[in-house]
């Protein structure tokens, strides 16, 4: 039978909830088969469909699910109290290029996130950055023509201790001039890198045509449309 609110055993039970020993419980007891499959941390910013002005750093988990779709979950940092932001889709500039035009506008391109530097592999703090960069170069050349739709649902540069108001769509930066240069500066020290180093980095092994090539049609319309957006709430009968 239900028990009443002051019961002791109860108390006790629900206070275990917090516990070392609790949680350690459920990690023996339980699975974490859809997160034991991320195996790459990526680092960049953010920008707010509606508002440029405005970016935020995103730590990127992802999982490869298919050869043609990344799925990664987007945190504020690399801590351990990290905050779960949002989640991010990859594909390609093929399967991009194919989508009903009305879907385009919630996807940005990566191609100039790629040829800065900005976007980078997260590796640990032990691995030197010559190492790094020799990791980051599959994941370039596969990166480097990719497109994402970015969903961010905790807006932490306004509200940091609860995710309040709605989703936010997110875009990238598409060229040097937008970028918040003390942000990405505070990014690069966090991380111990040098963002100038890695785009001199990439242009030596980035292909010539994806460097030249601008990004596909309807991607970026932030930038190229003057288009700016935002989630709402849309009562229904």
């Amino acid at each position: 039978m239900p028990r009443d609110q002051d019961d002791k055993l109860a108390q006790t039970e629900h206070d275990q909830y917090h516990s070392a020993v609790y949680a350690a419980a459920g990690e023996a007891q339980m699975s974490f088969t859809p997160i034991n499959q991320i195996h790459q941390h990526l680092c960049g910013l953010h920008i707010y469909s509606h508002d440029p002005t405005r970016a935020v750093k995103a730590h990127h988990y992802c999982t490869h699910l298919r050869k043609d779709l990344h799925q990664c979950v987007i945190y504020d940092s690399d801590d351990k109290n990290a905050r779960l932001i949002g989640i991010e889709y990859l594909i390609p500039e093929d399967v991009f290029i194919n989508l009903p035009e009305d879907e385009k506008k919630y996807w940005h391109s990566h191609k100039y996130e790629v040829d800065s530097g900005m976007l980078m592999l997260g590796t640990k703090s032990l691995v030197p950055n010559a190492m790094t960069d020799v990791a980051e170069r599959p994941a370039m050349l596969e990166l480097h023509r990719t497109y994402g739709k970015t969903t961010h649902t905790w807006a932490f540069d306004q509200h940091p201790d609860l995710p309040l108001g709605p989703p936010q769509i997110m875009m990238a930066y598409t060229e040097d001039s937008q970028v918040d240069q003390a942000l990405l500066a505070e990014r690069d020290r966090e991380m111990g890198v040098d963002t100038s180093t890695k785009r001199e980095t990439r242009k030596g092994y980035l292909i010539k045509d994806n460097l030249e090539r601008p990004p596909a049609e309807g991607a970026d319309q932030i930038w190229s449309k003057g288009r700016k957006g935002q989630l709402e709430w849309v009562e229904q009968e």
